[in-house]
This record gives structure tokens, sequence and C-alpha cells, in this order.
């Protein structure tokens, strides 16, 4: 599971970029990590993929340790939420909203459904990497 997780995480970010190489302002698919500042090389992140799932993981090679359905709704990030190993797996999830305050391609200022900031910074692809003991995605 951690394995295809990352896979489908690396073609996700590859996605989100233009053919230029540029980030996509309009795409959330991709690797984002989580504070007031970017930090790609160690630290909490969402991963968005494109079938409309996300991930929360620990840069560089930890995670899932959280999963949910997302839908970009352009003023605000829908999601639900489910720690692993998912004791709540059968039951209908709650959905919850991020408020999208300023969003740019490298960045998004949010609030979550209590108030509190959260931004994330898209990160490039080769910010996710294997487990420790997995040789490859």
């Amino acid at each position: 599971m951690i394995a295809l997780t990352m896979g489908l995480a690396l073609a996700a970010a590859a996605q989100a970029r233009t053919s230029s190489g540029e980030a996509n302002p309009r795409s959330i698919f991709g690797i984002w990590s989580l504070g007031e500042t970017k930090n790609c090389s160690s630290g909490p992140a969402w991963v968005f993929l494109a079938d409309g799932y996300y991930a929360e993981v620990q840069l560089p090679d930890r995670g899932p340790f959280a999963t949910g359905l997302f839908r970009d709704e352009g003023s605000a990030i829908a999601y639900t939420h489910s720690h692993m190993p998912f004791p709540d797996m059968m039951k209908a999830n709650e959905l919850k909203r991020l408020t999208v305050v300023e969003r740019t391609a490298d960045r998004i200022s949010t609030t979550n459904y209590r108030g509190v900031p959260r931004v994330f910074h898209r990160c490039p692809a080769g910010s996710l990497k294997a487990p420790a003991g997995q040789p490859t995605h």
C-alpha cells in the first residue's frame, strides 16, 4: 500500500506541472509541505492524488499515517480524514473544509473548520522518498 501510494504521489506531482515545467496554479495534485515555512526535506506533508485521495505523510520517507478523500472547490478544499490503521473504515467520514484565504501556484493559505491557519507549500516530486528497506516506489 505504501509503495502504491508513493508511486501515485510521484505521478500526481508530475501531472501538477505545465509543459514548461512550472507549477500549474490551478492544480493541487502533488506533494505539499505543511507549515508556516516551506520545508520539503522533512516534516509533515499532504500528498494530493489525481484520483481524489490524499495521504498525510512525514517527509522524506514516513507515511502514510492518515488518508482521506478530497475535492478542490476553488474557494475551499473539502476533505474526509481517517488515521491509520483505520478503525472507522466502514463508517461514513465527516466532510470538513479548509477555506482558501490565498492561493498561488506554490502556496495555499487556508483556515480549517476551527479557524486555525493551515499553510501548504508545493514540493518537488523528489521530496517523497521510499521508506528505509524498500528499494523503490
